[in-house]
């Protein structure tokens, strides 16, 4: 049966892959969302305000018309965000604390959906992670990460404001610019792949599996105020994804490129996410090779 939506939703950075695929499970619901994004969004998708998050005007007054705000902006790239910490600060804090404070002086309750990150779990030494382990983030992507987290529940505590906050882990699929991505862009350009630790496992959970992870998170109170993981549930090596995009792309080779730095493991426990979002993402080595063919289908 087809869950049916109730609220007015708002998607800020809609106009990305997962907003879109989220918009498309709110109109099937029953619900036309609004993407707010300086991106112009297909128009098949709902309402769309052209709009600057840091436009605080006007971010203000479209909030206030909404009951549920799936926040999107943000920098995701790690690397970049390394590099230039000032432009993760901006994008990642910054528009969080512009979206909070519309939330705040807004003339109803709100609730807001945010993606964190596995990273602020930093290199865990037990797993599967479960959401109640000690957050020790390391680099500067995962440490905004965790000042979002604490500003959400800080605006919570003091201003009554909901939220649900999924700790995402190795996001992949059209759209992310994550190791898969990273390989398959090299292994096309005919360079040598470096791995820096093909022996580690990762959690490797699809786009479109995350999309319906915050679809469910607006639509279900019972994961109102929680921290959830959303992950596949199952550790993947770094060397089946080399040998995966090698055996894809005929002439394609990677190398191991031994680097000074610890290696770790990451794998989410999702018995959260399964309870409180009935969460039943795709698993298995196979599943991601489909993907990657899809794609490259598409670049022919």
């Amino acid at each position: 049966m087809q869950e049916t939506c109730e609220n007015k939703v708002l998607i800020t950075g809609g106009a990305g892959f997962i907003g879109q695929s989220l918009a498309k499970k709110f109109r099937e619901a029953g619900c036309i969302p609004c993407i707010y994004d300086i991106g112009t969004p297909p128009s098949k998708l709902g309402e769309h305000v052209k709009g600057d998050i840091f436009n605080f005007d006007l971010l203000r007054d479209v909030v206030d018309k909404y009951d549920i705000i799936i926040h999107l902006v943000g920098l995701a790239d790690a690397g970049v965000a390394q590099r230039d910490p000032m432009k993760s600060f901006k994008l990642n804090i910054e528009s969080l604390n512009n979206v909070l404070e519309a939330c705040r002086i807004a003339h109803s309750r709100k609730k807001l959906i945010f993606p964190s990150s596995a990273g602020v779990y930093g290199q865990p030494e037990i797993l599967p992670i479960k959401e109640n382990f000690d957050a020790k983030p390391m680099g500067i992507y995962s440490w905004h990460k965790y000042i979002c987290e604490k500003m959400i529940r800080g605006y919570h505590e003091n201003y009554g404001l909901e939220y649900v906050i999924l700790r995402l882990f190795n996001v992949y699929g059209k759209g992310n610019k994550g190791v898969i991505d990273v390989f398959l862009r090299m292994a096309k350009r005919g360079e040598t792949i470096k791995s820096f630790g093909p022996h580690q496992y990762r959690d490797f959970v699809y786009a479109n599996d995350v999309a319906e992870a915050f679809f469910k998170s607006a639509m279900y109170e019972k994961a109102e105020n929680r921290i959830i993981n959303i992950g596949s549930g199952k550790g993947v090596q770094i060397k089946e994804i080399l040998d995966l995009v090698c055996e894809l792309y005929p002439g394609a080779k990677w190398v191991h490129e031994k680097k000074e730095f610890p290696m770790y493991d990451s794998i989410a426990d999702i018995t959260l996410a399964k309870i409180l979002l009935d969460f039943e993402p795709h698993t298995s080595i196979e599943f991601i090779r489909k993907v990657i063919e899809k794609e490259m289908m598409k670049d022919l």
